[in-house]
């Protein structure tokens, strides 16, 4: 794993090492798309509609949406191997400070579904930000748990560590959506 700034290296080895894919945890990558693959194809049959058997690419239907959102990840993952490490502990406090404002949206903004006050309506598509929030979390839990004396030996650690978690865990209660909230446990 690269953690640092290497003084062995140049910033164009650097760059090459992070542009080489021949370094990617195959089978990782390849359970994660056979994963996404088989839950799109369980959406895809609960769907199914006899006279419109290839609908996948309608946007309208659930399985049109689910593809395209698969699609953007996929970008997305892309993206993120291809960016240098710095980026993601500089704006990994942003990105968390971020998702809170945005679930403390949902409160007054948001829309109801499923009696959890947690979703964002975007024409004819639905943002959750508890999803952010958890990349959020992790980045920003991450950067602090790397940082400099911090010891999780000491209460003090300890208890900014909890803080960090429980934050967007209160906003996600106050939604009324305790599923979602039981993710972040997995911090602890």
């Amino acid at each position: 794993a690269f953690y640092g700034p290497n003084p062995g290296f140049t910033m164009s080895t650097d760059r090459q090492q992070l542009l080489n894919f021949g370094e990617l945890d195959r089978i990782i990558l390849t359970i994660y798309v056979a994963l996404v693959s088989i839950g799109w194809l369980m959406i895809y049959a609960v769907n199914y509609n006899a006279e419109a058997p290839f609908n996948f690419f309608d946007f309208t239907t659930t399985p049109g949406k689910q593809l395209f959102f698969i699609v953007v990840c996929f970008a997305l993952l892309f993206f993120i191997l291809l960016t240098d490490w710095a980026f993601w502990r500089t704006f990994g406090l942003v990105i968390y400070l971020f998702s809170l404002v945005l679930m403390a949206g949902t409160l007054v903004f948001g829309r109801e579904v499923n009696g959890a006050n947690a979703w964002y309506q975007f024409g004819g598509f639905s943002l959750q930000p508890a999803e952010i929030a958890k990349f959020g979390t992790c980045l920003a839990m991450a950067g602090y748990l790397s940082s400099a004396g911090v010891n999780l030996r000491e209460w003090r650690s300890r208890f900014y560590a909890l803080g960090l978690f429980m934050l967007p865990v209160i906003i996600i209660l106050l939604q009324k959506d305790t599923g979602s909230a039981l993710v972040f446990f997995s911090f602890m």
